[in-house]
């Protein structure tokens, strides 16, 4: 039946009318028995659950065996992802932290082994940045601290070598008294103080050589007692001694033999008593004594200090005793040798004037004293008439020189 069946003719709608209260009747019967009993879909799907059930079952247990065999945090999250509501939920998020504390504390591991094999500050630095909570973090920064003042060490001793002086060794010990070039540095500065000591005698001594003088090896002796040239410094002082002795001796035996008195021999005999003319100035001084004991003349001096003791004592009242003439005869013997040591000083009149024997009581100390005098006198006139001196003689014309050749 196509098109609109208000078209119909009416005996076509009477017939239509039959089957359609037909078909109403079965539809309606169908409802009801399907309302009144399970439909076949129905019954299917109450017996096809049980078996879904089971084979959501056994595909988790089949994802958790597969998860638990490759044991990686990548299994177990893509099972919590196909079984959010699995029976292995629970223990698969609990593998899967266990894993990543694993894997963290495996990393924070290796990155302490790393850094500990580089053994650099930079390392342990890069460690604590990357593990902030890691085990070894308290170590790490321990590490720093230590590289970080070995660092510095190194490079304060560094500078203190580079400038090598013994300020700069002295203020590395002073900053860094416990650092690791400490007993480096006090060699150091034990070499340098001994290396200076020795440049400081070294130039001492030249000094000391350069003067000569015996004043300047003494003065080096009293500086560097145990020096480097001290036993030569003494054996020059020794050799300047001599010397200088020898050369004294030779002026003195000079100025004895000058003078050619007994004085002047037993002088230089008692000045140089193992000098080099000591033997000959004791056989020129018996000599000259001897034979101004012949020019002195003899006064019994016995005589003359018993009769000058008698005079006394009738002068002054009292009595004489030994005492006082021993005292006259000591002062006479003393006189006569000092007439005899100096005679050649005085003058032949003034010999001929005083030592006279024909006088009443001759006496040594009375010579003695008129000789002084005379001579005195006779310098003091000098000395008026021409100056104290030195004197030298006035200057010829070459004419009188050449007159007489």
């Amino acid at each position: 039946m196509s098109g609109n069946w208000h078209q119909q003719p009416g005996h076509a709608r009477r017939i239509a009318f039959p089957n359609l209260a037909i078909v109403a009747v079965i539809a309606a019967g169908a409802l009801a028995s399907a309302c009144s009993q399970p439909s076949d879909t129905q019954q299917a799907q109450q017996q096809q659950q049980p078996a879904d059930e089971q084979a959501r079952k056994d595909a988790d247990e089949k994802a958790w065996a597969d998860a638990e065999k490759t044991g990686t945090v990548a299994a177990y999250t893509a099972y919590l992802q196909n079984f959010g509501s699995g029976t292995h939920v629970s223990e698969a998020s609990q593998r899967i932290v266990a894993l990543n504390e694993a894997a963290r504390k495996a990393a924070d591991e290796k990155a302490w082994a790393d850094a500990e094999k580089a053994g650099t500050a930079a390392a342990y630095t890069a460690y604590i940045q990357n593990f902030g909570g890691g085990v070894h973090v308290a170590e790490a920064r321990q590490r720093v601290g230590e590289l970080g003042r070995k660092e510095a060490d190194d490079k304060a001793w560094a500078d203190a070598v580079r400038a090598g002086t013994p300020a700069a060794i002295t203020a590395y010990t002073q900053n860094f008294s416990s650092g690791a070039h400490v007993a480096e540095a006090r060699q150091r500065l034990a070499a340098l103080d001994e290396q200076a000591r020795k440049d400081a005698d070294d130039k001492a001594w030249a000094d000391a050589e350069k003067a000569g003088t015996a004043a300047a090896f003494n003065g080096y002796i009293q500086k560097f007692g145990s020096g480097a040239h001290v036993a030569e410094a003494r054996q020059r002082i020794t050799a300047l001694d001599e010397q200088a002795n020898k050369e004294a001796d030779e002026k003195a035996w000079a100025d004895a033999e000058k003078a050619g008195t007994a004085a002047a021999f037993t002088g230089y005999v008692q000045k140089f008593g193992s000098g080099a003319h000591v033997a000959e100035a004791r056989k020129r001084a018996a000599t000259l004594e001897t034979q101004g004991r012949k020019e002195v003349p003899f006064i019994d001096i016995q005589k003359t200090c018993k009769a000058a003791a008698g005079a006394m004592v009738r002068l002054m009242g009292g009595t004489t005793n030994e005492q006082d003439i021993n005292a006259c005869l000591d002062s006479e013997q003393k006189a006569r040798d000092q007439i005899v040591k100096d005679r050649a000083t005085y003058a032949a009149a003034d010999k001929a004037q005083c030592m006279r024997t024909d006088v009443y009581l001759p006496s040594y100390v009375e010579w003695l004293t008129c000789l002084e005098m005379e001579r005195d006198v006779r310098k003091m006139e000098q000395e008026e008439r021409f100056g104290a001196g030195p004197w030298t003689l006035p200057r010829i014309r070459p004419a009188i020189n050449s007159a007489g050749r």
